[in-house]
């Protein structure tokens, strides 16, 4: 009779402890911008799946989130962590909105592992201040079939930008509309993806740190438009390349009639989706001389505001991400490559090489790392795209090249 009694009362300890503990579990409050809300809820899944506390995702459109995260700073209204382009952790973390993680991710061995250019676009004057979350790379692009039917080799991809040139002569002498190489002309955004790249792996420097910084230093500025502009010359480009704003980035290669363009790795999984019998390779975008190679770091980082209300779980969350399990099974099992590079090399990517040689891009690229960041390239009138344009399609290389130093440097100055 007692142990019955005894037993009795345990059980009712242990299901008070359950009520308990699940009415002390706190929401975690995340916003997170809409392009990288389907990569973030695969973790937010994960997580919710074995934690009492639960991540909460708000979804904020891309074009807004800039501009709420600010007002919310300054007003006090913001949640307790959030996902957002990389591209503006300077910003953020200069004007003070951001919580300083210094001590707690340099005592995490998982940091250690994670991407460089993540690590370098979330510091600040030595301390940091957010983590990778959900990557996306530039990769080099090329239509298989179309470089066996120019007589190239299919499973050879151009390894300079001089090769890059000879390639695209070939395949667009097959003629019926189809084009050697593509890119999207008026689009900022694209061109600081895919074209930059070539620039950097050549040795240049793009944009201004910090006032005073000059711009886009290094011959490799110049050999990359001069490469360019004569293959829009020769026509190995599409004429309505010149007008697009980035709608058809990826949309022309679909067709089946282009040969090599830049992209994210991101094409991977769309190209399997949407064209299975398109027979495609991936490869680390080239310099202009053998060996080079870059890519452009894009994707979110997880940070949390100055006043987030849950600082210490939002916490928790960001050392959960980083662990193996979060890496693999949040993000490698749903083919998103994982911010520490040394897991490209898991179970989920054993049968497609093209996302190991994309996880392998991350560990090779870079992100810019300057303020007005919006100003210098992604508006629509920024240098950045002015240069591109006055370069290729105008031809004054020189005169494009200097007018975007200066203006660039004059941002930086603000």
């Amino acid at each position: 009779m007692k142990l019955r009694l005894i037993s009795s009362a345990l059980a009712l300890a242990l299901a008070a402890s359950a009520v308990s503990s699940a009415a002390m579990a706190t929401d975690i409050q995340m916003w997170v911008r809409a392009s990288g809300a389907t990569a973030a809820q695969h973790l937010i899944d994960l997580w919710n799946a074995s934690h009492d506390d639960k991540v909460v995702a708000t979804v904020i459109p891309d074009n807004q989130m800039v501009t709420k995260l600010a007002t919310g700073s300054q007003a006090g209204d913001v949640p307790d962590m959030v996902s957002f382009d990389l591209i503006y952790m300077p910003d953020f973390m200069k004007a003070g909105f951001l919580k300083d993680i210094t001590a707690e991710m340099t005592a995490d061995p998982n940091y250690a592992g994670v991407a460089q250019a993540y690590k370098d676009i979330a510091t600040y004057e030595g301390k940091i201040y957010g983590a990778g979350f959900t990557p996306d790379v530039s990769v080099l692009l090329w239509n298989k079939d179309l470089f066996k039917a120019a007589g190239l080799d299919p499973d050879k991809a151009p390894a300079t930008l001089a090769e890059i040139h000879e390639d695209a002569k070939k395949i667009t002498a097959l003629g019926n509309d189809t084009y050697g190489y593509y890119f999207s002309g008026s689009c900022p955004g694209c061109n600081i993806f895919v074209t930059s790249p070539m620039m950097v792996a050549a040795g240049s420097k793009l944009l201004p740190t910090k006032a005073g910084d000059d711009a886009l230093t290094g011959t490799g500025i110049k050999d990359v438009l001069t490469e360019m502009k004569a293959m829009w010359d020769e026509k190995l480009i599409p004429d309505s390349a010149q007008a697009d704003t980035g709608s058809n980035f990826f949309a022309t290669f679909e067709t089946g009639k282009i040969g090599i363009q830049g992209t994210g790795g991101f094409a991977i999984s769309a190209l399997k989706h949407d064209k299975p019998d398109l027979n495609f390779g991936i490869a680390i975008i080239p310099g202009t001389a053998a060996g080079q190679g870059s890519a452009f770091v894009g994707g979110d980082v997880i940070a949390i505001p100055t006043a987030s209300k849950n600082a210490d779980l939002a916490l928790k969350f960001i050392h959960w991400e980083l662990t193996d399990e979060a890496q693999l099974e949040g993000l490698a099992k749903n083919s998103i490559i994982p911010s520490r590079p040394a897991l490209a090399d898991n179970k989920y990517f054993k049968d497609e090489p093209r996302v190991v040689t994309t996880a392998q891009a991350l560990g090779k690229g870079f992100t810019p790392y300057t303020l007005h960041f919006n100003d210098m390239v992604n508006s629509d009138s920024s240098p950045w795209i002015q240069m591109i344009q006055t370069a290729i399609f105008d031809g004054d290389i020189d005169g494009a090249i200097s007018t975007a130093q200066e203006a660039m440097k004059a941002i930086a100055a603000q």
